[in-house]
């Protein structure tokens, strides 16, 4: 009967130890997976910060004249830039191009600046009424038009934004892309009773459109993606095509259902830029609304 007894308590003193080594392991995992967690947050924290100061360099050289151009106009852009150090060889210029509201976004952040060139007039409207945009710099210079794009030997049974409806997937650039707002603003005008507005995010595009919506942070990743076969039909500028044997265009949508799409450009207030590269910002500024740079425009399809 002893022995029993005795046994009975090592047995529990035994469960009783393995218990509280279970308890120990398991609060042990818990400040490791804590620990994890943090490291890993840390960790993409750093990740997001070394982007953005990698992002701010890249847009941003303190001697240089910093253009910052919407996507459409970078095949443009690049080549007025090269005519224009031909002649002007010692002046550094800057490109910076993506969709005009990052741009936007990039400007009131504090990225050096000093020409914004929008593919919307509400983005430079913004700038102007927060102060970034020097006084009577603003100067609506371009038109565009917005086509329907696919991809060169595509058997799609779109012919236009009239049976739009008939794809299966559209690419089209986010609420904060020229490019999306005009596009949502046109099947607001051709399909009114579905409710679309400039703010319908894709997943009420592809609710109300009933299809698949692929969106995209600026145009020039609307026609990658729709050369690339992810979207059916997609919705980007005409200029967007110059050049480009990938794509066929399907229709150019009518001015009554985008409005007007105008492209402004106005000299940036930039308090990191010294007196000689406000100077040089000044003179290609000037340039770039000069028949000599309207020419290139031209050959890009722009009006």
């Amino acid at each position: 009967m002893k022995l029993k007894s005795i046994c009975k308590v090592l047995g529990v003193v035994a469960a009783i130890v393995l218990t509280g080594c279970g308890s120990t392991k398991t609060a042990e995992s818990k400040v490791a997976d804590t620990t994890a967690q943090t490291s890993a947050e840390e960790s993409s924290a750093e990740s997001s910060e070394q982007t953005s100061a990698q992002e701010s360099k890249a847009a941003s050289d303190p001697s240089a004249v910093n253009v910052f151009a919407a996507a459409s106009l970078k095949g443009a852009m690049d080549e007025i830039i090269s005519e224009y150090n031909k002649a002007n060889p010692d002046v550094k210029i800057n490109l910076n191009t993506d969709s005009s509201g990052k741009l936007q976004t990039q400007i009131e952040e504090g990225f050096a600046c000093d020409i914004f060139f929008s593919a919307g007039k509400k983005q430079m409207e913004k700038l102007k009424e927060e102060g970034h945009i020097k006084d009577g710099t603003d100067v609506d210079l371009l038109h565009n038009k917005l086509c329907i794009v696919a991809p060169k030997d595509s058997d799609t049974k779109v012919t236009g934004i009239a049976n739009i409806k008939e794809a299966k997937s559209i690419s089209i650039g986010e609420t904060n892309v020229p490019a999306g707002a005009y596009a949502r603003e046109a099947l607001s005008k051709a399909y009114p009773d579905l409710g679309i507005t400039k703010e319908s995010t894709g997943a009420e595009l592809k609710e109300k459109l009933g299809m698949e919506i692929i969106e995209n942070s600026n145009v020039t990743k609307t026609l990658l993606s729709v050369v690339d076969g992810f979207g059916e039909v997609g919705f980007v500028y005409l200029t967007d095509t110059y050049g480009n044997n990938d794509v066929k265009v399907i229709e150019k949508v009518d001015e009554s259902l985008t409005g007007k799409i105008t492209y402004p450009i106005a000299r940036v207030n930039n308090d990191e830029a010294d007196e000689k590269v406000s100077s040089e910002a000044d003179k290609f500024y000037d340039y770039l609304k000069s028949d000599s740079a309207k020419k290139v425009f031209e050959n890009y399809l722009y009006e």
